[in-house]
């Protein structure tokens, strides 16, 4: 039950949402650094995919923790119950995975060598 409780808590986790910090500055950084409107409208276009489909997956992460949390807490609650949420979730951060990969790399096809540069400069 200690580790089913300590899982709970990482799904619950602070609610924020890092990937979103991440994809604020790429949307700043592609609208003061590409210049040519019709890259730059693309590559918005793409970035606007990548924030809904993190606030949409934060979003169902947090509701995950909640249902997790309340299955814990529930005395009746079944191990199968508690490894049939936690293998849900599981398996919405896998597909949360594979929609933010393919569009990072269809934010790619949008963008040169060089536009991408200025949009994830190297500090």
């Amino acid at each position: 039950m200690l580790i089913a409780t300590l899982t709970a808590l990482l799904f619950l986790g602070s609610g924020a949402n890092m990937m979103l910090d991440g994809i604020d500055q790429m949307k700043d950084n592609t609208k003061d650094s590409i210049v040519e409107e019709s890259a730059r409208k693309a590559a918005l276009d793409v970035i606007e995919k990548l924030e809904d489909t993190a606030k949409d997956y934060a979003k169902a992460n947090s509701d995950d923790g909640k249902e997790l949390l309340k299955l814990i807490q529930r005395y009746e609650t079944t191990t199968d119950e508690l490894q049939n949420k936690l293998d849900a979730s599981f398996q919405r951060r896998i597909q949360y995975q594979q929609e933010m990969l393919a569009l990072r790399f269809e934010l790619k096809d949008k963008l040169s060598h060089e536009q991408w540069e200025k949009v994830f400069p190297k500090n």
